[in-house]
C-alpha cells in the first residue's frame, strides 16, 4: 500500500472519530448559546455561555455570555488567547495545531480522548464550502465530513508541539517508536511490524501506550 493510500485509509478511522463528535443539527443549533466555560492564557475558568459555531469557526473564535439574554454581557474571544473553552459537551484545548502539515498556530482543538496522549480532531474547511451542496442520497453528517474534512491530532505530555496524524506516514515503525519509546514493550512491537501495530491500528497503539501511564507523571 502506497502512502496516499494508507493515508486515505486512515483518513477513513479519522472520519469514524469525526462521527463520534455529535453535532446533530437537531440538538446542537447554530447560533444557540450553550452553558460552558473559557479559561484564559493566566488560568482563569470564567462559567457562562458559548455560542455554538460551525465545527471550523468554533475552533479560532468565541462568543462567550456570562449572561445568555443580555448582549452586553457578550465577549469576542480568539482561542489564541485562551487555554481553554467548553461549549455544551464539546471540550477545546488551545494547542499548536491549526491544520496542514506544521500547524503551529494556536487554535482550539476538540478533545476526543484524554490521556497521557491527548487525541484530538481538527476540522479544515473545503475551499468551495460556500457553494457545496448536500447530495440527494447524501446524510447530514456525510455532507459535513465533505464541507468540513477532518484530521486526527495527538498531543503527548510534553512535547512542544501535536503530532497529526499525516505525521507518521512516512516511517511509521520508526516515528510511532519513538513516540512512545517510554513504554519499551509497545515500543518494540511497533518498531518490529508485529501483527497489529501497524499505521492503520494507530488508535489502538495510542490506546495501549495511555493504558499503561499516568496522567500528570
Amino acid at each position: 500500500m502506497n502512502l496516499r493510500a494508507l493515508l486515505f485509509s486512515v483518513a477513513g478511522l479519522a472520519l469514524i472519530t469525526a462521527h463520534a463528535q455529535d453535532w446533530n443539527p437537531e440538538v446542537y443549533r447554530l447560533g444557540e448559546k450553550y452553558p460552558g466555560y473559557i479559561i484564559d492564557a493566566d488560568g482563569k475558568k470564567t462559567e457562562g455561555y458559548i455560542e455554538l459555531k460551525d465545527r471550523y469557526s468554533m475552533q479560532n473564535d468565541v462568543e462567550f455570555y456570562t449572561d445568555k439574554d443580555d448582549k452586553k454581557t457578550k465577549q469576542k474571544l480568539k482561542s489564541k488567547d485562551l487555554k481553554e473553552y467548553q461549549v455544551a459537551d464539546k471540550l477545546y484545548r488551545c494547542i499548536n495545531y491549526s491544520g496542514g502539515l506544521s500547524g503551529s498556530a494556536i487554535r482550539g482543538n476538540l478533545v476526543v480522548e484524554d490521556g497521557c496522549i491527548t487525541q484530538y480532531v481538527w476540522y479544515n474547511r473545503a475551499e468551495n464550502y460556500m457553494i457545496m451542496q448536500q447530495g440527494a442520497n447524501e446524510s447530514h453528517e456525510e455532507f459535513m465530513a465533505r464541507m468540513y474534512p477532518s484530521v486526527m491530532v495527538f498531543h503527548k505530555e510534553g512535547d512542544d508541539k501535536p503530532r497529526s496524524v499525516d505525521y507518521f506516514g512516512l516511517k511509521f515503525p520508526q516515528k510511532m517508536s519513538e513516540y512512545v519509546a517510554d513504554n519499551a514493550d509497545l515500543a518494540r512491537k511497533v518498531a518490529d511490524k508485529e501483527k497489529g501495530y501497524g499505521m492503520l491500528r494507530i488508535l489502538e497503539i495510542v490506546q495501549e501506550y495511555n493504558a499503561s501511564c499516568t496522567p500528570g507523571q
